[in-house]
């Protein structure tokens, strides 16, 4: 299994999955009614979290099968419980009770699915399917339909952007930050739940490299504010101290914007580049 094609799908599995199981059947109830579901993926109490959202997600295939999103939830989901059972299944333990070939099992049909939903997916119009294809296989006609679709203005939600901002940062680092600019301007409060706050860090190394320390800064600034650490913040704090920069309005400026963003209201810091 490629790792870093896996870890750039998972990276963006769907944002908008927080509470979108609320009204639904509990687990125990889903596993009772329909157990064809859950036994061939036991983890032998191993990763829990991964099996009960994608125990779900086959639910909702039964429930909805035309649900496409559902079914790129399902691919990422695959994925993620795929990556922790390989790794559970490699683990020795010295009980024999667990040197069982339950995990290894799992393992094995879950990547029997994972090839299944990729046949069954391979000619969706859904952008987060062409934008998984596209990251699996480099298929150019994907990321093309894609680009197309976001020059008319078609990928107005924070999953969609920050997807081209992935494509656009291998090429074009300039309509990278301005994707992430504008998939922070769509947030929603489900989005903000789940954002990787590493977009912040981002932002802050291209402004970086681009030789703007002042908007590297308030995004460093701002990547703090969200939890990560102080290493570029503090390397900048130095570098803008020894140009005598005012603090004071860099810092006002960081700590707006950041209300802003907490706010689902995205107001972008404008600052002199010099």
């Amino acid at each position: 299994m490629n790792t870093k094609k896996t870890t750039l799908i998972i990276g963006f599995i769907t944002l908008s999955m927080s509470g979108c199981f609320s009204d639904e059947a509990s687990l125990y109830t889903i596993c009772e009614d329909n157990p064809q579901i859950c036994n061939d993926i036991d983890a032998k109490g191993w990763c829990k979290n991964e099996r009960s959202t994608l125990i779900r997600n086959r639910h909702r295939q039964i429930t909805h099968p035309k649900d496409e999103l559902n079914q790129y939830n399902s691919l990422t989901n695959w994925k993620k419980f795929s990556l922790c059972i390989e790794s559970a299944s490699n683990i020795k333990r010295r009980n024999v009770e667990d040197r069982d070939p339950t995990k290894a099992t799992s393992f094995v049909n879950s990547v029997l699915e994972i090839e299944k939903l990729e046949q069954q997916t391979a000619n969706s119009k859904l952008p987060q399917l062409l934008y998984y294809h596209w990251a699996q296989n480099g298929d150019s006609s994907k990321i093309n339909q894609l680009i197309k679709l976001d020059a008319n203005g078609k990928l107005l939600t924070t999953q969609l952007q920050l997807m081209m901002a992935s494509y656009y940062g291998k090429a074009n680092k300039r309509k990278a930050a301005m994707a992430q600019y504008k998939a922070l301007s769509l947030l929603t409060e489900a989005d903000l739940e789940s954002l990787d706050h590493g977009v912040f860090a981002s932002l802050s190394t291209y402004y970086f490299q681009e030789n703007n320390l002042k908007l590297s800064y308030i995004w460093a600034r701002i990547a703090v504010h969200f939890g990560l650490k102080e290493n570029l913040y503090s390397s900048l704090t130095d570098k803008l101290e020894r140009q005598g920069v005012d603090f004071k309005q860099l810092n006002e400026t960081a700590d707006n914007t950041y209300e802003s963003i907490v706010a689902l209201n995205f107001s972008a810091p404008k600052v002199a580049i010099k």
